[in-house]
């Protein structure tokens, strides 16, 4: 798989490599083999701006997938807010590069096609459980 992870905010300084090690175990689980994905590091600004294109929903927001053309290899575009995942796992202990991982699986589970809106809520249910199984294998939480 190609990794492709790039830094467009400047509000706090990010541990690219380490978000990078921490992904690899998540990505072999769901073998993902040599498809391509693109993700984006943004501030509260530029995700609320996409927020709006895509969702027309005027506020930041955590995380947003963007499913691309799998028949050419690329699996998809993640973009995720710095300053927002800072903000809401501020009091849960982890550091920010674990919380952007957290939320990095999570939109990496709506591109396999997992939902939790507007769904049964088992189905919600079975993608909150994929999420915190890969986030613990992320961390080597056993």
């Amino acid at each position: 798989m190609s990794l492709c992870i790039v830094d467009r905010q400047s509000l706090r300084v990010v541990d690219i490599d380490l978000i990078s090690a921490l992904l690899v175990p998540v990505i072999e689980a769901l073998e993902i083999g040599s498809r391509d994905l693109e993700i984006e590091l943004l501030d509260d600004v530029q995700i609320a701006a996409l927020n709006e294109k895509f969702f027309s929903r005027s506020r930041p927001t955590n995380v947003i997938s963007f499913p691309l053309a799998k028949d050419r290899g690329h699996l998809g575009s993640i973009v995720v807010s710095v300053e927002t995942a800072a903000r809401e796992t501020e009091a849960l202990g982890y550091t920010l590069e674990e919380a952007l991982v957290y939320y990095l699986i999570h939109g990496l589970l709506h591109i396999l096609g997992f939902e939790h809106v507007d769904v049964e809520a088992s189905e919600a249910a079975l993608m909150e459980q994929r999420q915190d199984e890969l986030f613990e294998l992320a961390l080597g939480i056993d």
